[in-house]
């Protein structure tokens, strides 16, 4: 089983120990979910925290039996077991593309704070990229038209090699609207 994505991840934030990686290699899971696989509800994302080794995630929710995508995770990203908000009835977790995941249970994430005193930096630093992209995410939302979210967002989205219909509620528009506004951007882009 290969951990080392998520010892590397740790590693970034805070110098990690021999005993930790050890905890990780004997309590994590490494599984491989297939394209569309729900992990929540009724999935492996109820209560435990999940780091993507490779692949895509998106959070979503359903509204008028329209599915709007909320959040994208793509690789080296972990996504904690409080993440869903509980907010929405409709709101699940999805795997976009085949992906691996590494399964930390909420037991043991627990029990890591109480026996590994770097764990809580480590999570300091977790909250504070997650509280970025929080603020990201909030200005794609407000920006008053399609053309600036789409402007924005790809600026900066080069990691997210996915279907337009996703993105393209991510975006808070219709598929056509992004199908337009990427042609655009790519014609200006060649020239």
């Amino acid at each position: 089983m290969n951990f080392n994505p998520i010892i590397n991840f740790f590693s970034a934030l805070e110098p990690v120990s021999d005993d930790l990686i050890e905890q990780l290699r004997e309590h994590a899971t490494i599984i491989s979910v297939c394209k569309n696989s729900r992990l929540y509800p009724d999935g492996i994302a109820d209560n435990n925290a999940l780091f993507i080794s490779c692949g895509t995630l998106r959070k979503y929710t359903i509204i008028d039996k329209k599915q709007i995508t909320l959040s994208l995770y793509g690789e080296n990203e972990l996504i904690g077991y409080t993440e869903i908000s509980h907010y929405m009835d409709d709101e699940g977790l999805e795997a976009i593309c085949d992906s691996e995941l590494i399964v930390l249970p909420k037991d043991f994430v627990e029990e890591l704070y109480v026996k590994f005193p770097e764990v809580d930096k480590m999570v300091r630093k977790i909250f504070s990229l997650k509280y970025q992209k929080i603020v990201h995410e909030s200005r794609l939302c407000r920006l008053p038209s399609a053309v600036h979210r789409y402007s924005v967002f790809s600026k900066a989205s080069d990691r997210y090699n996915l279907p337009a219909r996703i993105l393209a509620s991510y975006l808070l528009m219709r598929e056509e609207t992004f199908s337009r506004l990427k042609t655009k951007h790519k014609k200006s882009s060649c020239l």
